[in-house]
């Protein structure tokens, strides 16, 4: 991890939008187009067309997908690129957040925190997507998590237009910390501190915040890599920590 290099993507990303498309105007997103540069600086390697697919990202390394939505559209190019090539899927996350509210006018608001804290087993939602993938020899999950700003217009349904609103941009503003996820083991990593070894769904959704089908997904994909085994006390089924 390198955060000085990162920030330096940021603003080359930044000022190239700038001068080519405007303020306004932005096609890729900064933190999109950022990640792409901070993995590898020569643009010959970004977008690259391998028979009817593109790789964001394709060097001696291997090939790097940036997926900041949902992990569905992956599948395909998963089941065709991990035949031959290393494959990593690269996943931004907030760690820290401010909202910069732009109103119907284009005037910005004060920057303010938000009171949601970083929940890294959010990502097992979308690890669900791909689970078949996981366990593949040439499979690696990369969580980025990042200092975001993240600018929204006001243009909900409520009064202040703030609900259902639309996410204009995030810009990140420091690397925090980077984590591969390789092996079983790795993904265990992902589990609340402080949990017994022998747990009920109740426990791990008050350690995690998850709920519904969030926890649900986490669990489903927590039994099918071996981190956990379940078992019953009752009616109820408990969980036990494997790795």
């Amino acid at each position: 991890m390198d955060r000085e290099r990162f920030l330096q993507a940021v603003d080359r990303v930044i000022l190239e939008k700038r001068d080519r498309e405007g303020i306004g105007r932005l096609s890729e997103k900064v933190l999109h187009a950022a990640i792409k540069i901070y993995l590898d600086p020569d643009r010959s390697h970004h977008e690259v067309k391998l028979g009817r697919m593109v790789a964001d990202v394709k060097n001696d390394a291997g090939i790097f997908e940036i997926q900041t939505g949902s992990f569905t559209p992956l599948r395909k190019k998963l089941e065709v690129f991990l035949e031959d090539y290393p494959v990593t899927v690269v996943y931004p996350m907030a760690d820290r957040r401010r909202i910069i509210w732009i109103d119907g006018r284009g005037e910005f608001s004060s920057p303010r925190t938000s009171p949601k804290k970083r929940q890294v087993m959010r990502v097992f939602p979308e690890l669900l997507r791909i689970l078949p993938h996981l366990s593949h020899p040439n499979f690696t999950f990369r969580l980025m998590l990042f200092d975001l700003d993240e600018y929204r217009l006001k243009n909900g349904w409520a009064n202040d237009g703030k609900r259902g609103s639309t996410r204009y941009e995030r810009i990140p503003t420091a690397l925090k910390e980077e984590m591969d996820f390789r092996s079983p083991a790795d993904y265990a990593r992902l589990l609340p501190p402080g949990l017994p070894p022998e747990f009920g769904a109740a426990q791990l959704e008050k350690a995690s915040g998850l709920r519904g089908r969030d926890l649900s997904a986490a669990l489903t994909v927590l039994l099918r890599l071996g981190v956990l085994s379940r078992g019953k006390e009752g009616r109820a089924f408990l969980y036990r920590r494997e790795l």
